[in-house]
C-alpha cells in the first residue's frame, strides 16, 4: 500500500511538474485550467489510498479467516490419521483373531460338519423326488422341513433332524401304497374331468380308461394317446374285475417309459407314413398273394385229376390236361407214321401249357414291382426330407422326421409284398413245371409204346 501512495505522489509531483514548465509558457486561461485539474488528481489519489486501504483490510481479514481453517483442517486431518493407523491395527488383529476362531471351530465341529452337508443334501434330494413324483397330489408339493434344510447354512437343530426323518420315512411308506384319489385329469380329447385315480406308490396311476401320466409342471393327470398292450389288466383291477392276488405292470421310471410306449407307432401308424404309395404297395400285395394263392388251390386240384388220371389211363377224362393228351392220343394211336402222332401229341401238349401257366407271370410282374414301389416312396420321401431342410434347416429332427419315416417305411413294405409274392410264384411254377413234366413224360411213353408196337407188327 505504501509503494502505491508513493507512485501516486510521484505521479503528483511530476504532472505538477510538467504542469510548472507548461505554465511558465502558457497562456493566463490555460494556467487556470490546470490548476484545477492538478486539484482533481490529488483528489483522487487520496480517493484510491482510501479504497486500497480497504481492500488491504479485507485480505488480512480473510487471511487471518483462511489460516485459522487450514489449522482445524490440519488437526482433524492428523486425528483421522491417528484413528486410520488404529483401525487399520484393530482389523489385522481382528483378521488373525478370525482365522483363529475358524480353525478352532472347525476342530470343534468335527464330523458335525460332515453330517451338516449330508443332511442338506438329503434333504435337497427327498424336495426334488417329491416335486417330480405323482405323490405330490396327496402330500403336498412343498415341505417347510424339506425347504428350511435344503436352503439352511446351519447345523440343524435335533427338531429338525427329527422332522427330516419323518418325511423320508411318510414318503417310503407312500411309495408303497395302493390308493384311490379323487383328482383332476384331462383325457385324450383334451377335456378336463373330475374323477377317482388309483396309483401304485409313485410308479403308476391309472383309472377306469387305462394307465395315466403325471405332469409336474401342471400338476394333472394326462391320459395316454396310445395305451400299452398291458392297459387291460389295470383296467380290470380298478374296475375290481380281478381276484385278489393279480398280475400289474408298473413303470419303475415314472411315467418315462409310458410316454415312450405311448409316442411308439403301430403297424397301422408305420403304414399311414408311408403315405399313398405304401396303401398301393399293400393293395398290389394282397391282389397277388391272393390271386396266387387262388393259382395254388387250381393247381392241387389239377394235380389231384392227373393223379387219378395216372392210375386210370386207359380211361381218359376232359377234367385234366393228361386225360386230354391221352383222348389225342387214342384218337390218332392207328396212324402208321410215327412223327406225325409224335407232332399230334406235342401239339396237345402245347396247347395245355398256356392253361397251366396262367397267371403265373402278373405274380412275378408284381413281385418286381413291389420293390420298385418302395424305391419311389424312398426317393419321394428324401425329397421330402430336403424340402425340410431347405426350409427350417437341420436345427430340429422332427420337422425332417415325416420324409425319413416315408422314406424307410416303403422300403419295407416293398420288400415285405416282395418276399411272399416270389415264394407264392415259385411254387406254383414248380407246380406247373410238375404238371408239364407228367405231360411231357406220359406223351414220350406213348410214342415209345406205339413205336414198340409198330416193330412189332412188321416183326
Amino acid at each position: 500500500m505504501n509503494k502505491i501512495l508513493i507512485a501516486s505522489f510521484v505521479l503528483c509531483f511530476s504532472s505538477l511538474s510538467f504542469a510548472e514548465d507548461k505554465v511558465a509558457n502558457a497562456q493566463p486561461e490555460n494556467i487556470q485550467y490546470l490548476s484545477g485539474l492538478l486539484d482533481k488528481i490529488k483528489a483522487q489519489g487520496v480517493k484510491n489510498a482510501i479504497t486500497h486501504e480497504q481492500r488491504e483490510a479485507l485480505f488480512k481479514q480473510d487471511y487471518s479467516q483462511v489460516k485459522s481453517q487450514l489449522s482445524a483442517a490440519t488437526v482433524k486431518l492428523n486425528k483421522v490419521k491417528a484413528n486410520t493407523k488404529s483401525l487399520s491395527s484393530s482389523f489385522e488383529n481382528n483378521e488373525e483373531d478370525l482365522v483363529k476362531l475358524d480353525q478352532q471351530l472347525k476342530k470343534s465341529l468335527g464330523n458335525l460338519g460332515e453330517m451338516f452337508g449330508v443332511v442338506r443334501q438329503v434333504a435337497q434330494d427327498v424336495s426334488s423326488i417329491r416335486e417330480s413324483s405323482l405323490l405330490k397330489v396327496e402330500l403336498g408339493a412343498d415341505s417347510e422341513v424339506l425347504n428350511k434344510l435344503s436352503a439352511s447354512k446351519a447345523l440343524p437343530s435335533i427338531a429338525e433332524l427329527e422332522g427330516l426323518w419323518f418325511e423320508i420315512q411318510n414318503q417310503m411308506t407312500k411309495q408303497g401304497e395302493i390308493k384311490r384319489l379323487k383328482s383332476t385329469y384331462v383325457d385324450i380329447d383334451g377335456v378336463k374331468n373330475e374323477g377317482e385315480i388309483a396309483h401304485i406308490g409313485p410308479f403308476i396311476a391309472f383309472n377306469q380308461n387305462g394307465y395315466l401320466n403325471y405332469d409336474t409342471e401342471t400338476g394333472l393327470f394326462l391320459e395316454l394317446g396310445k395305451q400299452p398292450s398291458s392297459a387291460s389288466s389295470a383296467i380290470d383291477f380298478f374296475n375290481g374285475s380281478t381276484d385278489t392276488f393279480s398280475e400289474i405292470s408298473i413303470d419303475p421310471t415314472r411315467g418315462t417309459l409310458l410316454s415312450l410306449s405311448s409316442q411308439s407307432p403301430s403297424y397301422i401308424d408305420r403304414i399311414h407314413q408311408g403315405g399313398l404309395i405304401a396303401y398301393v404297395i399293400i393293395v398290389l400285395a394282397g391282389l397277388g398273394i391272393g390271386f396266387g394263392l387262388y393259382l395254388l388251390v387250381i393247381k392241387l386240384q389239377v394235380a389231384q385229376k392227373v393223379r387219378l388220371q395216372l392210375n386210370n389211363l386207359d380211361s381218359p377224362k376232359d377234367d385234366n390236361p393228361l386225360g386230354r393228351v391221352l383222348a389225342v392220343y387214342n384218337a390218332e394211336r392207328e396212324l402208321d407214321d410215327l412223327e406225325t402222332l409224335e407232332m399230334k401229341l406235342d401239339e396237345a401238349v402245347l396247347k395245355e401249357l398256356p392253361e397251366i401257366e396262367k397267371g403265373q407271370s402278373l405274380i412275378k410282374l408284381l413281385a418286381a414291382v413291389a420293390p420298385l414301389l418302395g424305391l419311389l416312396g424312398t426317393v419321394t420321401g428324401m425329397i421330402a426330407t430336403f424340402q425340410s431342410i431347405t426350409l427350417f434347416g437341420t436345427g430340429d429332427p422332427k420337422l425332417m422326421a415325416g420324409g425319413i419315416s416315408q422314406a424307410l417305411i416303403t422300403t419295407v413294405l416293398g420288400l415285405v409284398a416282395a418276399i411272399p409274392l416270389l415264394f407264392v410264384h415259385n411254387i406254383i411254377s414248380t407246380r406247373s413245371k410238375a404238371l408239364i413234366q407228367i405231360l411231357t413224360q406220359q406223351s414220350a411213353g406213348m410214342i415209345a409204346d406205339q413205336a414198340q408196337k409198330s416193330q412189332e407188327g412188321q416183326g
